[in-house]
């Protein structure tokens, strides 16, 4: 194989690794749920991969996953019947209607509502069967 054609292999390489890794910029998953403005790729990563240890702010982890999912279901436009999810929260986690619905979803939706590249094909199709699932108090328990 000739040196050109190697080079162009290895920057290809190189390029769609550094397309991954950019994902989330240079956010490296702790701490970015505290900041006073918490960035899009900040809340993206703990969206994909979690909000545990400080990131969850004090919250159960898999509540945070329930309140992210419920806030990106407002942001995307998917409907949902809000107090019967509200209430199975309540069910299975304790709180107030209050703290479920500003502390968590409303919370959620503003903060992926920052980014207008949020609601991709993948994220919608996850909450579209994950909603389902929460509106009969089905919630994961993923971490």
């Amino acid at each position: 194989m000739s040196t050109a054609r190697i080079a162009i292999l290895l920057l290809a390489a190189t390029a769609g690794h550094a397309a991954v890794a950019a994902d989330y910029g240079s956010y490296r998953g702790k701490g970015g749920m505290g900041a006073y403005k918490i960035e899009p790729n900040v809340y993206e990563y703990h969206y994909d991969k979690g909000f545990t240890g400080p990131d969850a702010t004090g919250w159960d982890p898999n509540l945070q996953f329930a309140w992210s999912r419920l806030g990106a279901a407002k942001t995307c436009g998917i409907p949902y019947d809000r107090a019967n999810a509200v209430t199975a929260l309540i069910r299975k986690y304790q709180q107030d209607a209050l703290t479920h619905e500003i502390n968590g979803i409303d919370f959620h939706a503003a903060q992926s509502k920052a980014n207008p590249k949020f609601c991709t094909p993948e994220r919608v199709g996850e909450l579209k069967a994950v909603i389902l699932e929460f509106e009969k108090g089905d919630f994961p328990t993923r971490f």
